[in-house]
């Protein structure tokens, strides 16, 4: 079993509340009760040992919030973290520095949306059947019961790779999933654009849009019949080559 592992938050929204005046940030490193990629499922209680011996307000305060589980990326001092009926709530203050200020900016255009946990499991059950679900080819679900964790993300992408939860998708399911993508790709691009945020993290996100557009290529022709001329869905066909001028222009200007 790995000492140290990352994942990914399954709320829906687990950014609560941003103030940008006080940087002050809060949300849901993680939830509780729900079935993830993984065949894991966390029970509430799994943090309570790791927060009273390592948590904001205990006597040796070490659980990190950063961006991306990049050691070398502390987005802000934890204030609260606590577990609720949900799952592990957090307050953050977030730093002055570029990357803080760059993070709050993304929050409020809601490109954050996810957040991940690197921890370690002390203690799991596993469990042959889970209310229903057709048994994990892993060998079943698994109860984590105490998790030691180490930090809290926050995502600037997706947790998971993005070919990994569509590629098994079938029909609407999956046009709804190449949306999805699609509307992240304009949000990157509508941010890039009125943003004055730090250009390397215009650069990062320009990235992300370009591998976008490949994954979304892609995933098209998975979709389409064999005697199909078009894509259902096309990506902003220009997008690979706004990367490029469009980070000279941002060079040229500041």
């Amino acid at each position: 079993m790995s000492l140290y592992l990352f994942k990914t938050n399954t709320l829906v929204a687990s950014i609560k509340d941003a103030d940008a005046t006080k940087g002050i940030v809060t949300g849901y490193f993680a939830s509780f009760n729900n079935v993830d990629s993984d065949g894991d499922i966390i029970r509430k209680g799994a943090f309570v040992k790791s927060i009273m011996e390592t948590g904001p307000k205990s006597t040796r305060p070490r659980i990190k919030h950063l961006q991306n589980h990049n050691t070398s990326q502390p987005l802000g001092k934890l204030e609260e973290l606590k577990e609720d009926e949900m799952g592990l709530y957090y307050e953050s203050q977030v730093g002055t520095h570029t990357l803080g200020v760059d993070f709050i900016k993304m929050v409020e255009s809601g490109l954050i949306t996810e957040h991940s946990i690197g921890y370690r499991t002390m203690k799991r059950n596993q469990l042959q059947d889970y209310d229903g679900f057709i048994k994990n080819p892993a060998g079943g679900w698994f109860e984590l019961t105490e998790l030691q964790l180490w930090e809290g993300s926050s995502l600037t992408a997706w947790g998971a790779n993005y070919n990994t939860p569509i590629t098994g998708m079938k029909g609407k399911e999956k046009e709804d999933a190449l949306q999805k993508l699609l509307n992240r790709q304009k949000s990157i691009e509508t941010f890039c654009r009125s943003t004055t945020a730090s250009d390397e993290t215009i650069e990062l996100l320009l990235l992300e849009g370009k591998q976008l557009t490949q994954i979304i290529l892609d995933l098209n022709k998975s979709t389409q019949p064999a005697d199909a001329t078009e894509p259902v869905l096309m990506p902003f066909k220009d997008f690979g080559g706004a990367l490029s001028s469009f980070t000279k222009s941002l060079k040229t200007t500041n």
